[in-house]
Formats: structure tokens, sequence, C-alpha cells
């Protein structure tokens, strides 16, 4: 059984960028595939969690399984991109990184994998005084919670951390530079390639 999945979100629908930043590029590669790729050493099996509009697009650029959020929470954020894939997967963590940080780097996960302890239902980054919901893993005995806030309507990432145990990793536990954990919002955020 597998312990890890990796899900890369990418549903969102990127309005403020423009265009979908799962497919903006930088030195080459697609937004998306960068995290892929910083995800891929650490997990057993990769998700790529699709805006609907997008999975043959998708589907054309990657070997990884590509899914869109269980039809009863779509559109319900991030939250219901986790929740789906676990619900399609026995692993004890599904270990999540956005489309939109294109400096994420596979050491950076295997750091926070190691971070990883079962006495807690969460552990995401936290450096530079900003938790980062969207850059850690998630023990999948937080699914029933997942599920209660989805359905009451509240996808908030924080609703589910005020819930869980969560391990915050910090400079404390590793070093890692601030544009790591920079988000891409808009083209102008980064000189970003063409396509």
């Amino acid at each position: 059984m597998e312990r890890i999945v990796g899900v890369v979100l990418a549903g969102g629908e990127s309005r403020r960028f423009g265009r979908p930043k799962a497919f903006a590029k930088r030195k080459g590669m697609y937004f998306f595939q960068i995290a892929a790729e910083a995800l891929r050493p650490a997990v057993q099996k990769l998700y790529i969690v699709s805006h609907p509009s997008l999975v043959l697009r998708f589907r054309k650029e990657t070997n990884d399984e590509v899914i869109m959020d269980v039809e009863a929470y779509r559109g319900q954020g991030p939250l219901a991109g986790i929740y789906t894939v676990m619900k399609r997967t026995e692993a004890d963590w599904v270990f999540v990184l956005p489309c939109d940080m294109p400096y994420m780097k596979a050491s950076t996960v295997q750091k926070l994998v190691s971070c990883i302890d079962d006495a807690f239902d969460v552990i995401i980054a936290a450096h530079f005084d900003r938790i980062q919901p969207l850059v850690g893993a998630y023990h999948r005995r937080t699914i029933n919670e997942m599920e209660r806030l989805l359905e009451e309507g509240d996808n908030r990432m924080m609703s589910l951390l005020e819930r869980a145990r969560v391990r915050y990793v910090n400079e404390q536990h590793f070093q890692e530079e601030s544009t790591v954990f920079q988000n891409i919002n808009s083209p102008a955020d980064h000189s970003i390639d063409g396509e």
C-alpha cells in the first residue's frame, strides 16, 4: 500500500492571471510539471487535480493521473481537491503542492516529508512567518473533518487546520529561500516564459 501520494492542485480558474497558471512556463517547463517533478521523488503515486475545462489538455501533457473534484464538492477549492484524492487512495498521507509555485524544489519537499510525524494530522510549511496550507501533507484521518466542512459549505483550509493537530515546519526545522514559497498570481510577478 502507498504511504504517501502526491497531489498537484490545478483546479483553480486563474482569473487574476488571465490564463491557466498551470500552463505558464518557467525554464521551458509548465508550472504544473515543476510541482509534479518536485513531488515525484517523495511519493508513490501522483495526481493532478484539474479544472474540468483543462482535463484533456493535462492528459496530453502528462502520464500522471488527472482527476476532477468529486461532483458533490466541485468548485469548492483546494479542500475539495485534497478530499477527492483521499477518496481515491488508501495512502496514509497526501502531500499537496499548488500549481503556481514555480520555484519549488524536490529537496524542499523531501525535507518536509522527513518532518512527517504520525502523531500529527497535518504537516505544513510555515517559513518566513507565513503558513502555507497548500505545501504539506495531510493524513487520511482528516477526511471526515474535510467532508463535514465541505457539507457545511466551509471550504477554508484554515477551518480544517483549526480542527486538526498541525505540525508547522519552519526555519527551526530547515532553512529555505523565500522564493521557493512564492506564488505567482499575475504574469508580472515573474518574468515567466511566453507560450
